[in-house]
């Protein structure tokens, strides 16, 4: 299996971004200028910069270093973090080289006494106040400049009843090193002194990466952006970032509510004025996802160095796009073992058979996919050791279902733990499928859900509610009536391999971790997803909709992960009322209408007891006039017939309401 940490830089080939961003980092007149390496969560930023430092690496003309604002996040001012990581590393190569002249030690000096200074301000307009009144930052407690050791013992001296004034505080620092100059002085200095340091050490280009910076908190992201511009913006620097600019956007807003604009409005242009050329990553294509894949499998397999020997084969092709670059026929044209060949072609068989269905969920991000594939092999391990016999596809199908349609995934782990790991439904519905003209696995592949929530309609004697038939019929369509009404999962029961003549205990086993408790989801949001989240569960009204706002860019993993988190949410609570998260739940589904079928899947599960009455009058709302409509109108007549006095009054007053599907 393969670690989130580890270089992907050859598998998921950027040579050809890295070596377009090597060619601007070595054009002096674009410097100076900062580059914004721009992707999703998992997009391969780090990857793609941990690149293009490798391929600076053997240029004696610039200096290169690394800063992650995270690592100091809550310990030091961001500011003086990045500036002074630069110093020290200036530092180093000034003791390293005798040749250097010694102003450039003073001017070094210098330079660390304004970050002093800096550091200085910063904790007493940040850190004073609560340390006065008894509640010191961990930042100030460790803090070892001069002036904050003196600005401590100025404040143990009170007494416990007394305050520092402006004053006093203001006294300490102007007795700081360049204390006596203002804010706008102290800047223009530092950015002269800065430049003459570049010079003084013969550094013809700087090159700082920052990484990771939209995992920092909004206000670490903006001082580390002003450090860059307002202080070390200086001819022969290079500033490349790697973020999710949706984040830095966020952030900003954060920072600087009371600028007019929507919130994308004032992040964009922000960000243009400190980002000078983007990059931003594409999302592999389902050909170039697969080569990443089997090459990773070929990374497992082969050994050091036939697995460099692969990568080095394909350094010369460029037709990623359009073909798969690492298949069986280039691994069988290398000089592998035939055991380890033997492996490795049933492992890219596999993925081959595997990827065309994932690339809708996944979105062609790498570290999805690779997530993806690392529970894919562990619950192949698992299975082992445990003597079970897995079918590969069987699993990697389950296993699609409950990243994207969690709450179906939760359904029929519950089915087949009933029914000794064959449901009845589950057949029901493959027959039904096989029966519906024009749906098959060949015509209808798993693409993304139509926002509008069609889907392929299964014969109406099957399905409707008001369809004839005996009670056992009935009590089936209401129960996968939610599948039949959703198109991605249509064409999932449509895909090969059919699961109705298997027993799915040892794939639900090996996934214990996800369905143990039946409510112990363990979800990984990406941060967008829970931005999102925190927005929908705010207090605030203007918030929330901004949240339901943003859901509709989410990709299709992302929206079924944010839904799940409300769901549990929803199980958790003791009783349903105006605040609880099913409100919002439904809300959702008006920006994802492909969230229906989901939603009543779960509100199919929940106890009567547990209904709020007004809940039959809203799911009539949400889903009228859509594909949903024939199992919502299921469910309500299912709480007709609830022993429940209050929502059994509620559900038939729903019922005589005219429910249409979208096609009528």
């Amino acid at each position: 299996m393969w670690s989130d940490n580890e270089s992907s830089t050859d598998l998921l080939q950027f040579k050809y971004l890295a070596s377009s961003i090597v060619s601007l980092v070595k054009t002096p007149g674009l410097l100076p200028t900062t580059i914004g390496v721009f992707g999703d969560w998992g997009s391969g930023k780090s990857s793609l910069i941990q690149m293009v430092d490798s391929e600076l690496a053997d240029d004696g003309s610039l200096m290169r270093l690394t800063f992650n604002g995270w690592l100091f996040e809550g310990y030091e001012d961001a500011k003086s973090a990045l500036m002074g990581s630069i110093l020290d590393a200036i530092e180093e190569r000034v003791k390293q080289d005798e040749s250097l002249p010694k102003k450039a030690l003073d001017t070094l000096n210098s330079l660390r006494k304004r970050v002093n200074w800096l550091q200085a301000a910063s904790m007493a307009g940040r850190y004073v106040l609560p340390a006065v009144l008894g509640h010191p930052h961990i930042s100030f407690l460790n803090a070892t400049t001069d002036v904050a050791k003196r600005i401590e013992e100025a404040l143990s001296a009170k007494e416990k009843d007394q305050r520092l004034t402006v004053e006093e505080i203001q006294k300490l620092l102007n007795e700081a090193p360049g204390g006596q100059e203002n804010v706008r002085r102290n800047i223009r200095d530092f950015h002269k002194d800065f430049q003459d340091l570049l010079g003084q050490t013969k550094i013809k280009t700087l090159v700082v990466f920052i990484d990771d910076l939209d995992r920092c908190l909004p206000d670490t992201i903006i001082e580390t952006l002003e450090a860059i511009k307002l202080f070390l913006f200086v001819p022969g620097t290079v500033f490349i970032l790697g973020a999710d600019e949706r984040l830095i956007e966020y952030a900003v807003r954060q920072r600087f509510p009371e600028l007019p604009g929507t919130e994308a409005e004032v992040g964009r242009d922000y960000l243009e004025k400190l980002v000078q050329i983007p990059v931003r990553i594409p999302p592999l294509s389902e050909n170039e996802v697969q080569s990443y894949v089997n090459l990773l499998f070929a990374q497992l397999r082969l050994t050091p160095e036939e697995f460099e020997d692969a990568c080095n084969s394909l350094a010369s092709v460029t037709s990623g796009v359009s073909e798969v670059t690492y298949d069986i026929d280039r691994a069988r044209a290398s000089t592998i073992d035939t055991l380890r060949l033997g492996q490795l072609e049933a492992d890219l068989d596999l993925v081959a058979q595997v990827t065309p269905i994932l690339m809708p969920g996944l979105m062609g991000n790498p570290r999805r996919t690779k997530r993806f594939w690392n529970t894919l092999l562990l619950r192949l391990s698992i299975g082992t050791q445990r003597g079970l016999t897995l079918q590969r596809q069987v699993l990697a199908k389950l296993m699609l279902l409950e990243y994207l349609k969690p709450e179906f995934f939760r359904q029929l782990a519950i089915l087949q733990a009933s029914q000794a790991g064959r449901p009845t439904e589950l057949l029901s519905v493959e027959r039904i499928m096989r029966s519906t003209s024009g749906v098959s696995a060949e015509d209808q592949k798993l693409d993304e859900p139509d926002r509008k929530g069609a889907s392929p309609k299964p014969p109406k004697k099957e399905v409707a509610a008001d369809a004839g038939g005996d009670q056992a019929r009935d009590e089936l369509a209401a129960d996968i009536a939610a599948w039949l009404a959703d198109n991605w999962m249509c064409a999932w029961l449509a895909s090969e391999p059919k699961l109705a003549d298997v027993d799915l205990r040892p794939y639900f086993y090996v996934a214990h971790d996800k369905v143990g408790s039946q409510d112990g989801l363990q979800l990984r949001l990406s941060p967008i997803a829970s931005d999102v989240l925190n927005k929908l569960m705010d207090p605030r009204t203007v918030t929330q909709r901004l949240g339901l706002s943003q859901s509709s860019a989410l990709s299709q993993a992302d929206a079924s992960a944010v839904f799940q988190a409300l769901a549990r949410r929803v199980r958790q609570s003791e009783y349903l009322d105006d605040r609880s998260p099913h409100r919002t739940m439904i809300s959702v589904t008006a920006h994802r209408p492909e969230l229906l079928p989901q939603l009543v899947s779960f509100f199919a599960s929940l106890p009567d007891q547990k209904i709020p009455l007004a809940l039959p009058g809203q799911l009539y709302e949400a889903t009228n006039g859509t594909s949903s409509s024939v199992p919502a109108h299921s469910l309500v007549q299912r709480w007709g017939t609830s022993s429940v006095a209050g929502l059994k009054a509620a559900a038939i007053q729903a019922t005589k309401r005219p429910w249409k599907t979208d096609q009528q």
